[in-house]
């Protein structure tokens, strides 16, 4: 916690408007980090990364983040995902968290598709048009700030403004709408808890 503090304090000093938290995985970590922060006194906007189970790398689901961030130290101004495995996936989350929180601000920052090792380079597979598509997609699914994290180029981030300068907010996205148009999600994302059913499979089989 005394880090975080730390790291705010300067960041204050330096003339910041916003601490902006992110690519968090775990509760305890969130919490230490918004206790901190929060003492310099700034907005807080705090975001985690999901994964291909539709959780943090420590279990939390979107829905249980959503909650989460309504009891910490400090109520950020915005919560929302960043990063994690792609664009329909981060729309998936942002679906979760929204429905679970649907008084939030919430934040969409997906990475740019999925990294590749081609040529002795990382690349992107996310092209200007599906980045447009996701831009429109996570406004529709409740996002009120929407961004690129990993792989996103200038070019990107010009389609994604273009699309959304285009775009009149329409009905919340189904799950099929975003495979269709994004790529696949995780089973979480289709209301499929692979991790609890597992757990209650081995606890069965303990009994």
């Amino acid at each position: 916690m005394a880090a975080f503090e730390e790291q705010a304090k300067a960041l204050k000093e330096g003339g910041v408007d916003v601490i902006w938290i992110e690519t968090m995985s775990s509760e305890e970590e969130l919490r230490a980090a918004v206790e901190g922060v929060s003492k310099v006194g700034l907005p807080i906007v705090t975001t985690m990364s999901f994964d291909t189970n539709g959780r943090t790398m420590m279990g939390i689901t979107p829905a249980a983040f959503g909650k989460l961030a309504n009891d910490l130290k400090a109520t950020p101004v915005a919560i929302g995902a960043n990063c994690g495995v792609g664009a329909s996936e981060l729309v998936a989350t942002v679906m979760g968290i929204s429905a679970a929180r649907p008084d939030a601000h919430v934040v969409a920052k997906g990475n740019c598709g999925i990294p590749q090792y081609k040529e002795g380079h990382i690349h992107y597979t996310g092209t200007p048009e599906l980045m447009a598509d996701y831009a429109r997609i996570a406004l529709d699914a409740g996002a009120k700030i929407i961004g690129g994290c990993c792989g996103t180029s200038p070019d990107h981030l010009a389609s994604m403004r273009k699309a959304l300068e285009g775009h009149t907010k329409g009905a919340r996205p189904t799950i099929e709408l975003v495979e269709e148009k994004l790529g696949p999600v995780s089973e979480l994302a289709k209301g499929v808890d692979t991790v609890a059913d597992g757990a209650s499979r081995r606890e069965r089989r303990r009994s």
